[in-house]
């Protein structure tokens, strides 16, 4: 009976100090950067501004039926692959940026890292 008592203790033991792990893990991801969202529609970036900090991702997700992609400057220098309808793409930022879609160059955006 002391063994089961012992191998229940162990098990116990090694998910509590798994679980503590984790959450130490997912805890550190939040605290290096916040994730912000920009939806592609209707031909627009919205919101077409965010204040960023250096280590914070930026999420575009595509609500139009055609794709974009995004592009630095009037460079046209493609940070982004072509982001097709209902697909996502994630940056992390370093630096602020102005950016258009280099498929539809009227569409405007900018991170300003803070």
């Amino acid at each position: 009976m002391k063994q089961k008592t012992r191998f229940i203790l162990s098990i116990t033991t090694g998910f509590i100090l798994v679980a503590s792990l984790s959450f130490a893990s997912s805890k550190k991801l939040l605290l290096n950067g916040v994730n912000h969202q920009v939806i592609i529609s209707n031909f627009e970036f919205k919101p077409s501004k965010i204040n960023v900090k250096v280590g914070d991702t930026v999420t575009w997700i595509n609500n139009d039926i055609v794709p974009h992609n995004i592009a630095i400057n009037m460079k046209q220098k493609a940070l982004s692959p072509e982001i097709g309808s209902d697909q996502v793409f994630v940056y992390k930022v370093d630096k602020s940026l102005t950016y258009i879609c280099g498929l539809h160059p009227s569409m405007k955006g900018k991170l300003i890292v803070k």
